[in-house]
């Protein structure tokens, strides 16, 4: 008898992330907390905050910067709509570390026409590209095996 599985896909206004891709267990950035979504989870909406999205389908593991949005869940289906979500492998981990740098010094300076909400977005934006960069960084050297998510 094969596992059930859960059908996520990541949608950003630009385009399509994520495909519907069937996977077994599902982890989102949800603002009360990591979430961890398994076949047959309740369904409801959550808020995404500024994070990493991992996924696993049994054979490998994948990681996502995802800064903020919501996500359905309904049955077997995860539907992922976010303001932005990259795939870790793609991101340039040397121009993440240089966003993050360049947000720091923006909140460090005070500029009196600094936007702080902006400031703050684009350094919570800059760390989750990092962490997902660097988790995929990670993961690359350490498989994880069936059943585990990456990073986790």
């Amino acid at each position: 008898m094969s596992q059930k599985k859960i059908s996520l896909s990541i949608i950003t206004p630009e385009r399509v992330v994520l495909p519907e891709t069937h996977v077994n267990c599902v982890s989102l950035p949800a603002f009360g907390g990591e979430m961890g979504i398994l076949p047959g989870h309740a369904s409801f909406v959550v808020q995404l905050k500024e994070g990493v999205l991992r996924y696993h389908d049994g054979i490998k593991a994948e990681i996502f910067s995802v800064l903020s949005g919501y996500a359905e869940i309904h049955r077997d289906k995860v539907t992922v709509l976010a303001e932005a979500a990259e795939l870790a492998e793609e991101i340039n981990e040397e121009r993440a570390r240089q966003s993050e740098t360049q947000a720091k010094e923006k909140l460090l300076g005070r500029d009196k026409d600094l936007d702080l909400d902006e400031a703050t977005a684009a350094l919570r934006r800059a760390g989750a590209r990092m962490k997902a960069a660097r988790l995929h960084s990670k993961d690359k050297r350490h498989t994880p095996g069936p059943g585990r998510l990456p990073g986790g």
